[in-house]
């Protein structure tokens, strides 16, 4: 017998791990690729053009982006409970929602494209670029929306690569009509939208995979009520608010700078905020990971697990940042002129300004963490009020006074822009632990109970038949220090032994670790056995051809309350209950 390790989520998180990053790089490299290729085809004015259509990008993406991870964090704590049939009614009901909504953005192309590029622009020489660009956009919503949906509930569903598989397509279709319109066509930033739209929707060919994968936990069912959309909602509402505010925050920024510091200026952000997210490509993609396992291990409340998941996570992220951070300033005007800036005055005044930025990326990092994890344990209110200050109450006033003080002191006003995203981060940080310490005092940034809450066994054995008798030992001991009565103790333990012996037997090769952990809750024992092996449903069993003695699982059938199982992270989670 092992103390409880990290073992198997370790093993977990690095399955998900690449195609988290893959599929964060996919999702944010269609606008980093529209970006460097619509500078270098078509010019700086067509660039600038596209960063000014980011916020109905933006409105666009929120139904699909919102309940998709909403909806998936809370069908992964469903799943977590061993509820089925309600997360597929809520993945039914959230793709259903996201479409109307789509369908009605298409719609509503055209006749609001030209105003808003109109408002957005400012009456400008950039307002037809960002017209013909916006309408391709809202044109392509129900594509764009339902595949951002699909993409989150299939990192949920033990399909994180199918996810990274679908956004790399549809990115690479992205990329190869983006040539072919921008270089062969007249079309211009039209041409750059629908490229998008083409490749997110050609890219829905691999999503065949899952509808035919027999691994499949959650499909498409009929919608019995409206209930699963308040769950989503809930849960998704740090994402909303970071989607609304975004959208404020780009809108009142684009704002600011076209009419403070000119096209060049608009430029310049342009080249900071992408360089931005290429960094976010790769620390969104380890971060990713948290929502994809976390809420099932806290619908389990597997508490440990959880810290063991965010440390890993978080000690990756923190690498990546600093290894992208070093880069970025010794390649500097490398990566400026990488968006296609020639002029070598409005070059050195970005390398400028992208020195100062990056000086963001810590505590930039740091936030988007804390958002991810307190959505995925059911921690709403602190994920949004992150999300909220984030965006809504710093960002906006930091960068306004920055770019007036640095045209005061007789510079374009960028610097100050820069400096203005760098403190509005460190508030942000700042204020997040501030509210911790005063609405969870005495707690740290787990807003978790203790790793064993009450009564708690908690331990791991090698996947070995010689480590198995150490299983019922444990379990008796257990049970008579926290005054189990001996029957029920040796149910426990008879079914704890039994379990773990048939996880050795049908695990294969890939079985290493199997956890083991007894809660007594309330008026029940609750029993659960986690292990990496190949996938069995104790619950469905029936005598093979090779006479395989089933005596102990049709026993532990008979003498426990209930057994519910569950392929959950693309782990076996049994879990047996006992009445007491």
């Amino acid at each position: 017998m092992h103390t409880r390790n990290k073992r198997l989520i370790d093993a977990k998180i690095m399955q998900y791990l690449f195609p988290g990053i893959m599929m964060a790089m996919a999702l944010q490299l269609g606008n980093i690729v529209d970006t460097i290729l619509v500078g270098n085809l078509l010019g700086t004015d067509a660039m600038s053009a596209v960063s000014l259509a980011v916020p109905i990008e933006t409105l666009i993406q929120i139904p699909g982006y919102c309940l998709g991870t909403g909806g998936a964090i809370a069908a992964g704590i469903l799943l977590g409970k061993r509820e089925r049939e309600n997360a597929s009614e809520l993945f039914s009901l959230t793709f259903l929602i996201t479409l109307i909504v789509g369908i009605a953005f298409a719609a509503a192309s055209f006749f609001t494209a030209e105003p808003i590029a109109r408002v957005l622009a400012s009456g400008g020489n950039l307002m037809p670029l960002t017209k013909d660009y916006i309408f391709v956009s809202m044109l392509g919503a129900p594509v764009i929306g339902t595949g951002l949906l699909m993409v989150s509930f299939l990192g949920v569903e033990n399909h994180p690569e199918l996810a990274s598989a679908y956004l790399i397509v549809s990115n690479v279709i992205n990329l190869i009509f983006d040539f072919i319109f921008l270089k062969f066509t007249q079309l211009g930033t039209a041409g750059a939208s629908l490229s998008t739209v083409l490749g997110f929707l050609l890219g829905m060919a691999v999503l065949i995979l899952y509808v035919r994968s027999p691994k499949r936990m959650i499909g498409f069912t009929k919608v019995k009520s409206l209930s699963p959309f308040k769950t989503a909602i809930v849960t998704g509402a740090p994402v909303f608010i970071f989607m609304i505010m975004t959208f404020i925050k780009t809108l009142g920024l684009n704002v600011i700078i076209i009419n403070l510091t000119g096209e060049d200026g608009m430029t310049i952000y342009t080249v900071c905020e992408n360089v931005l997210m290429i960094v976010e490509m790769l620390t969104a993609g380890i971060i990713g990971v948290i929502p994809n396992m976390a809420g099932i291990l806290y619908g389990e409340k597997d508490y440990y697990g959880i810290r063991a998941l965010c440390k890993k996570t978080l000690t990756y992220s923190i690498i990546t940042a600093a290894m992208a951070f070093i880069l970025i300033m010794i390649f500097t005007k490398w990566v400026a002129a990488m968006f296609g800036i020639d002029d070598s005055s409005l070059l050195g005044e970005t390398a400028a300004a992208l020195r100062l930025f990056i000086l963001c990326l810590p505590a930039y990092v740091w936030n988007k963490f804390l958002i991810s994890y307190y959505e995925s344990i059911e921690e709403s209110k602190q994920a949004s009020i992150i999300t909220f200050v984030e965006n809504g109450c710093y960002l906006l006033p930091a960068a306004l006074i920055g770019i007036l003080i640095g045209l005061k002191a007789g510079g374009t006003g960028m610097n100050g822009l820069a400096l203005g995203f760098v403190i509005s981060e460190l508030l942000t940080a700042f204020t997040a632990y501030v509210y911790r310490k005063k609405k969870h005092k005495g707690s740290d940034f787990y807003l978790l109970p203790a790793e064993n809450p009450g009564k708690c066994l908690d331990f791991t054995i090698k996947a070995q038949m010689d480590e198995t008798p150490l299983v019922p030992k444990e379990i008796r001991e257990f049970c008579k220090n926290n005054g189990i009565g001996a029957d029920k103790a040796n149910l426990a333990a008879v079914a704890a032994e039994e379990m773990t012996v048939n996880c050795i037997k049908y695990g294969g090769k890939s079985s290493a670790w199997i956890d083991v952990s007894l809660l007594i809750e309330d008026d029940k024992l609750q029993l659960r056995i986690r292990d990496n092996g190949a996938p069995f449903n104790p619950t469905e069993y029936d005598s093979d051809s090779d006479g395989f003695d089933i005596h102990g699982i049709e026993l532990v059938k008979k003498i426990s309350s209930r057994i519910n199982y569950i392929r959950a992270i693309d782990l076996n989670n049994t879990v047996i209950e006992f009445d007491i």
